[in-house]
Parts: structure tokens; C-alpha cells; sequence
């Protein structure tokens, strides 16, 4: 079972990805940028960190670009190379953000309305590049 970070400021999707994954991950899911940054430091200091983090672009006060700085900043500072942190997969409608995520370290996206098949190959193919490290 995968242990992924859904983070989504609307309930309906947050809801939907927990159902499409619920043979595959076990969830938690954060409603705004401060709720994930709160919750990828506690999976760190518990020594459990996220396999995959699903990441909506639009949020208000804290939005998924600065979440993805915030996470890939943290993984610096711990010696992670850029790539090889925590997966992170943005979820968004919309397309003009998100070429400004993948410099900014993202590994893939997936386009809302979600596809479940599209969603569960894009995750499975991104898990299967990635062996995180956490000293």
C-alpha cells in the first residue's frame, strides 16, 4: 500500500482521490497549503515519509507551487537531491501554472476531470523512478 498526501482545497475531491486509491494507499489528505506543509514535516519527523504527494496548483493563501517550494527547499536542506525527494504529482485544471511546476520540481500531472486508470498508471510509474532517502 502506497501512503500518499492528497492535498485539495475542495472536499469533493479530496474525496473522490481517497475513493479512486483506497485499494492502492492509504490517505491523508490536507484542505490548503499550510494543512500539507504541516502534515509532509510531521510524516518527517515520524520517520515516515509520504511515498507520493497529489498536489492541487489552485488553492487559496498557500497554493501547490509554493507547497512544491516549500517540500523541495526542506528535501535541500536535508541533502536530497532535487528528483530524487518525495514524488509529487500536481492535480490541477488548469495547464499555464503547471509547465512552472515541473522546474520547480515536480515529477508529473494529471489534468482534472481525473481519469482513475490514468491517475493509478501515472503514480505507479513515477513510485517506480523513486527510492527516497531520509537520514
Amino acid at each position: 500500500m502506497w501512503n500518499v498526501l492528497i492535498v485539495d482545497d475542495d472536499f469533493v475531491n479530496r474525496k473522490l482521490l481517497t475513493e479512486i486509491l483506497r485499494d492502492k494507499a492509504v490517505c491523508d489528505t490536507a484542505a490548503n497549503g499550510a494543512e500539507a506543509i504541516q502534515a509532509y514535516n510531521l510524516s518527517i519527523d515520524e520517520a515516515r515519509p509520504y511515498d507520493i504527494i497529489l498536489l492541487d496548483i489552485a488553492m487559496p493563501d498557500i497554493d501547490g507551487m509554493e507547497v512544491l517550494a516549500k517540500v523541495r527547499e526542506s528535501e535541500e536542506s536535508a541533502g536530497i537531491e532535487l528528483g530524487k525527494g518525495i514524488p509529487i504529482i500536481m492535480v490541477t485544471a488548469y495547464k499555464e501554472p503547471l509547465f512552472d511546476s515541473f522546474s520547480q520540481g515536480c515529477d508529473d500531472y494529471i489534468v482534472k476531470p481525473i481519469d482513475p486508470a490514468e491517475l493509478v498508471s501515472k503514480m505507479a510509474g513515477v513510485l517506480g523512478k523513486h527510492k527516497v532517502r531520509y537520514s
